[in-house]
């Protein structure tokens, strides 16, 4: 149950979200709230709100309050006009090889190829010099997909007990709730591309 500070009953119009764009509002939460990797727990505990009442905001089963819907885009450093009208996407936008972000990946170098923006999918190049591992990797509590693809030389994947050597074109994709290790097993450097699917 929510409490009085998260619903309204009676109100002017301005005063709650419509049902016609709570759907948008729905999806638009889960999405940044994905994007900030934060649990629907923790956004809550920013917020000031529940957990259930988040949990049913997202799935447009509850109302919410101007007020509410502000601390919500407060902690997740976002606007409520952001929500109903976010900023349109330009069609075919070039990231530049040199405006990658670059990460130090445990000795390996990893590449986002991805904007930051896209918070449904995200596309990594790694470059693994010889016998260089990311160590292990662990889930991270977010449901998502993970496709692999050797683009050169052999990439080592183990998962559990499980050992897949990948030669240049082959792939492989599991869920992110398993421990893997990803690793160069051989003695020239290879790159891999890694495709991450974000599971709302």
């Amino acid at each position: 149950m929510t409490s009085s500070s998260d619903t309204v009953n009676v109100a002017p119009p301005a005063a709650s979200v419509s049902e016609a764009s709570s759907a948008d509002v729905a999806a638009a939460i889960r999405a940044l709230r994905s994007k900030a990797q934060l649990t629907q727990a923790e956004l809550a505990k920013h917020a000031g709100v529940s957990t259930s009442f988040i949990s049913q905001l997202e799935r447009s089963h509850t109302d919410v309050t101007i007020t509410t819907l502000n601390r919500i885009c407060a902690a997740l450093d976002t606007t409520i006009g952001h929500l109903f009208s976010p900023p349109a996407q330009q069609p075919g936008r070039i990231i530049r090889k040199d405006s990658y972000r670059r990460f130090d990946y445990n000795g390996v170098d990893k590449f986002v190829l991805t904007r930051e923006e896209m918070v449904d999918v995200d596309v990594c190049m790694f470059e693994f010099p010889p016998g260089s591992s990311t160590g292990l990797r662990t889930p991270s509590g977010t449901s998502r997909t993970e496709l692999w693809i050797c683009k050169s030389e052999f990439l080592g994947i183990e998962l559990g007990a499980d050992v897949h050597i990948l030669r240049e074109g082959d792939s492989l994709d599991f869920a992110s709730t398993r421990q893997n290790v990803v690793y160069n097993p051989g003695p020239n450097p290879c790159e891999a591309l890694l495709i991450i699917k974000n599971h709302r």
